[in-house]
């Protein structure tokens, strides 16, 4: 290798350090256990097209960074996108399933996601469960990870948000067979006149939690 394809090398490596770290920014802190398929193969996809400039000397810099630069603004408009709709964001990172639901397991939801019984017991045994007749929850995320609720630790009637972000949870009161009379009026009983000014409300066991919009996050 001569001291001119050293240099380039160097350089190029310098330049895709530094605009990783800056896309990286850009696309926002999430956990490992977070990552979703859709994240991972973003990060594939500019794993390689940064390994085109590295691999061969000949190719410009740009001939990753312009991909690169594209895939990123998709990336972070789809975030968007999908933080203001709750459908598009089941259709492109999915959703969690219930494996245990209220102290039953779910053989169909087990079948979809082709999980099986070894696989829930031994994720139960890594969570100091005996047997899934502890579980009132148990849900598999998006991060192929299984999120278990013990009966003795559950305060929730349900696990997922009745309002989230101002509205109500259209999924959550078909599948739970809920009125929204139910919802406005346990939003009244604590002091709220409509759903819009709630950023995020639960159905505790023995209460309502309620986090409330903000006023900058107020329509």
């Amino acid at each position: 290798m001569s001291a001119v394809e050293i240099f380039a090398c160097i350089y190029k490596t310098f330049i895709c350090y530094f605009y990783l770290i800056f896309i990286m920014k850009i696309m926002g802190k999430r956990e490992i256990g977070n990552i979703s398929t859709f994240d991972i193969v973003v990060f594939f996809v500019i794993s390689e097209l940064f390994s085109l400039s590295l691999n061969d000397m000949s190719n410009s810099i740009w001939h990753s960074i312009i991909p690169i630069s594209v895939i990123v603004i998709l990336q972070v408009l789809t975030a968007f996108i999908t933080l203001k709709s709750q459908k598009l964001r089941n259709f492109m990172e999915g959703k969690p399933k219930y494996i245990i639901f209220k102290g039953e397991i779910d053989q169909e939801a087990m079948k979809k996601e082709r999980y099986n019984i070894s696989d829930l017991m031994l994720q139960l045994r890594m969570n100091d469960i005996q047997s899934p007749s502890e579980v009132e929850f148990a849900l598999l995320e998006n991060s192929g990870s299984l999120t278990i609720i013990k009966k003795k630790d559950c305060s929730v009637n349900i696990v997922d948000p009745l309002i989230q972000d101002g509205k109500i949870n259209e999924e959550v009161i078909k599948k739970y067979n809920i009125s929204k009379d139910y919802i406005i009026n346990k939003i009244r009983t604590c002091g709220y006149s409509s759903e819009k000014d709630i950023f995020l409300a639960l159905d505790l066991k023995d209460s309502f939690f309620i986090v409330p919009k903000t006023s900058k996050n107020k329509k």
